[in-house]
């Protein structure tokens, strides 16, 4: 039997004003203590042409969504004037705040297409938010993207594409030249944002079609390099531009298990008191924050044991088949393990210890400067049968690299205390 379709929330419109304009907006009701998603459209988008994607999104996660059209798109106010190269920035960190702040937003959830998806980036790097998702987003300019668009410029002249466009913007030439010129101007071909992408700690998921024709996996590869906080990459055969379309079940899924994951307690955020069994459920995920592992520790851990030539001896290592020293498998599933427990999750004492560890694999090899993230998965709880005051815990980890590949698997298995009665 096949997975349930997910289905589409109720939709409400009005208008907002925000830096001077009224700004089409569409809301969906939600969790109200759940943060907010707040969605950010392309280049050519606005509200209508996210069609039931935004409502399916509130649907399956349980958050409230809020939808808009920047000024000069859909039915926002019009916008007569050029766009500047800082354009995206503007957006972010002018008009987004004021929006949000009309709105009582706080601490969003941002979920941005393409240029949206860097308005999101650039918002996060300077504003409180709960965590980002992007699609196809851009960190900086590719010449292949500039001819993409380019070559759409030249195509649109003798044919119905406006009259198409109209029906969801009130004013489909500015939408159109207005994104088109700046994108082909010679300045813009230095617009940059990793700077900004170094100063993001929220949780990000990047998305992108390994088809694409206006960015390169480049992009989502850079956010993970780049970024300070946990980065997991979403890449997408047989996907273009816009992967809520091209790809609309598995973006769906990936959203909804990302955003459920977040608030899950981090490294370095002890809960101050452990979990009982009764705590956890199963199908939970945890994931811990980023750990960026040395050359260093990888040396020092494997000297003393697992000092094979390749963890220890770097001329040795580097005309090997990786090229570089690789951290042992034995460090890397003790690293994971470490993420979990520094979550505090088996604080005072509620961990009696576990009779073993099953099926670690190892993937990918972990090279010195990788940023690690295990992902927590709880895979049973399991009341003793014979002494009524503990049971079975058994995890799944899947600790992850900056690319977001998975590098190691393993499943743990810990006896933990049930809460006791009164």
């Amino acid at each position: 039997m096949g997975a349930e379709p997910f289905r589409i929330a109720d939709e409400v419109r009005t208008t907002v004003e925000a830096a001077g304009a009224g700004l089409e907006v569409s809301l969906y009701a939600g969790d109200a203590q759940a943060s907010t998603i707040v969605f950010l459209h392309e280049g050519l988008g606005s509200v209508a042409m996210w069609r039931d994607f935004p409502g399916r999104v509130a649907a399956a996660t349980g958050c409230p969504v809020m939808v808009y059209s920047r000024r000069g798109y859909g039915r926002s106010a019009p916008r007569t004037e050029s766009y500047d190269v800082d354009f995206m920035h503007y957006e972010a960190l002018e008009v987004l705040p004021e929006l949000l702040s009309s709105l009582a937003i706080k601490n969003p959830i941002l979920f941005g297409h393409s240029d949206g998806g860097s308005i999101a980036l650039i918002h996060a790097a300077a504003h409180s938010v709960a965590g980002v998702i992007v699609m196809a987003p851009h960190i900086f300019v590719e010449l292949m993207g500039v001819a993409s668009i380019a070559e759409l410029c030249e195509t649109v002249g003798d044919t119905d594409f406006f009259t198409r466009l109209g029906r969801y913007h009130d004013d489909p030439q500015h939408a159109f030249r207005g994104w088109n010129n700046i994108w082909l101007a010679p300045e813009f071909r230095a617009w940059n944002i990793e700077k900004e992408v170094s100063l993001i700690t929220a949780p990000v998921l990047a998305i992108q079609g390994v088809s694409d024709q206006y960015g390169t996996i480049a992009q989502i590869n850079g956010i993970a390099a780049g970024a300070s906080g946990p980065v997991e990459l979403l890449k997408l055969p047989d996907c273009g531009h816009s992967p809520h379309r091209d790809q609309t079940e598995s973006v769906l899924e990936a959203a909804r298990t990302f955003i459920n994951g977040l608030g899950r307690p981090r490294m370095g955020e002890k809960l101050g008191n452990g979990r009982y069994l009764e705590d956890y459920a199963e199908g939970e995920v945890i994931i811990s924050r980023s750990y960026k592992i040395s050359k260093r520790e990888i040396m020092t851990y494997a000297e003393a044991y697992d000092p094979q030539p390749i963890h220890i001896d770097e001329n040795y290592a580097s005309r090997g088949p990786f090229g570089d020293i690789i951290a042992s498998g034995f460090q890397t599933i003790s690293l994971a393990f470490r993420l979990f427990v520094e979550t505090g999750y088996f604080d005072d004492g509620v961990s009696m210890g576990g009779p073993g560890m099953d099926e670690v694999r190892w993937l990918v090899p972990v090279y010195p400067g990788d940023v690690l993230t295990n992902h927590i998965t709880v895979l049973e709880t399991r009341p003793s049968k014979s002494k009524s005051d503990r049971g079975i815990l058994r995890l799944g980890h899947e600790l992850r690299n900056h690319k977001g590949e998975t590098c190691t698997t393993g499943s743990t298995v810990t006896i933990v205390k049930i809460r006791p009665a009164g």
